[in-house]
């Protein structure tokens, strides 16, 4: 008798267990719902705060909070919610996709796109998945893999402007030329005045070599947009390369008006040194290295122009300055080779950098008898056998 009331006990206690719980499960079904009806996310967080409490295990709240979250900017609480959703219901491909947008909010793209990988491998056929993996791809430089998830998402969707526009960057970063001047072409059909599609039809023909129509196509987009920084950076390239260097100094001169930067100075310093006009590089130079006073290649290039002045105590200043930022770099171990013959036709120090030079990767010998390059510093000295000893040995 004894034994049946006791187990009448248990079951009524098991029984009163069971509606205790479904009545915490639908009390924060109840808070769940409000919250999806309400707009103020911050709301919407205590809301569901009160629902993972009430219910530990109610997946639905920890995702719903770290949406409430991501809205409010608190991308890391709402990773964390995202991830605890994720170790209830592990299987559920959305919950991936959701925490990979928040990971791409806060620009952590690999992390994005390792979510977005597993959220296809449990669903295939949702073509979303494809898209933001692209996108994220694309912020990575896996510029292929993003053609292919592009690709993959258009077989059940409608090309847009920035997919299209995404898609001809991607193809030209993958040499694919044709392919990138088509999607350029058609995007520019609907739009003759969008300035970044004639830099990157620019582009392409700098690439192919055809540097003057390059020229007219960055020309076209700074009709466009007067202030295009970017258009005035290659088309001072391309005309650097031409040979036309007024016109490239020119537009490195616009290009820092418009970006003060250390490599704009630096790429007009290069300008100005081949056009021969010493004190204005020896500027652009010193200026780089106010702006950045631990790069070594702005000391060895200001180093070089000393050089040429003759100003041999100043250019192994900076030579030696730019070894001290970075001995990994073999052309200012040749140029104080340089600086040594030239100043004192000091045999013994000009083979010990040649040979640091060697040491650190140095293979260009041909620049070392051209008197264009860096032959006209080692006069004489570059016709003897010792000298070739050293570069040949």
């Amino acid at each position: 008798m004894d034994f049946i009331l006791n187990m009448k006990k248990v079951i009524l206690l098991v029984f009163l267990c069971s509606i205790s719980v479904s009545v915490m499960a639908q009390s924060a079904s109840s808070l769940l719902n409000r919250a999806k009806k309400e707009t103020d996310p911050t709301q919407k967080v205590a809301l569901l705060t009160q629902a993972v409490k009430k219910s530990p295990k109610y997946a639905a709240a920890w995702h719903h909070r770290a949406d409430a979250y991501r809205q409010l900017g608190k991308y890391k609480k709402s990773i964390a919610d995202y991830s605890k959703a994720l170790q209830l219901t592990p299987k559920d491909p959305f919950r991936y996709y959701a925490r990979a947008l928040a990971y791409a909010d806060m620009q952590k793209y690999a992390l994005a796109l390792a979510d977005l990988s597993k959220a296809i491998s449990l669903k295939k056929d949702y073509p979303d998945f494809y898209l933001h993996r692209a996108q994220a791809n694309m912020k990575l430089e896996k510029y292929a893999a993003a053609i292919k998830d592009y690709r993959k998402y258009l077989t059940r969707r409608k090309p847009t402007t920035a997919i299209s526009f995404d898609l001809a960057q991607a193809y030209f970063h993958t040499y694919k030329y044709e392919e990138a001047e088509n999607e350029l072409t058609a995007l520019l059909a609907e739009n003759e005045n969008w300035a970044e599609l004639y830099l990157w039809l620019g582009r392409i023909r700098y690439n192919q070599g055809h540097l003057d129509e390059a020229v007219s196509y960055y020309s076209k987009a700074i009709n466009r947009q007067e202030n295009f920084d970017q258009a005035y950076r290659y088309r001072a390239s391309a005309f650097k390369d031409m040979g036309e260097l007024a016109a490239a100094a020119e537009d490195y001169g616009r290009l820092l008006e418009l970006a003060p930067e250390d490599i704009f100075y630096n790429r007009r310093g290069l300008v100005y040194e081949e056009m021969g006009e010493l004190d204005k590089a020896l500027a652009d130079y010193s200026k780089t290295i106010e702006i950045s006073p631990k790069w070594p290649i702005a000391y060895n290039n200001r180093g070089y122009v000393y050089l040429k002045q003759k100003n041999y105590n100043l250019a192994k200043k900076d030579f030696e300055k730019a070894i001290e930022l970075d001995d990994t770099l073999p052309t200012p171990y040749i140029n104080l080779a340089g600086t040594y013959w030239l100043q004192k036709k000091d045999r013994r120090n000009v083979y010990r950098y040649l040979d640091q030079a060697l040491k650190r990767g140095f293979r260009d010998f041909d620049a070392l008898y051209d008197q264009d390059r860096k032959g006209w510093m080692f006069n004489n000295i570059n016709r003897t056998s010792e000298f070739r000893a050293v570069m040949y040995k």
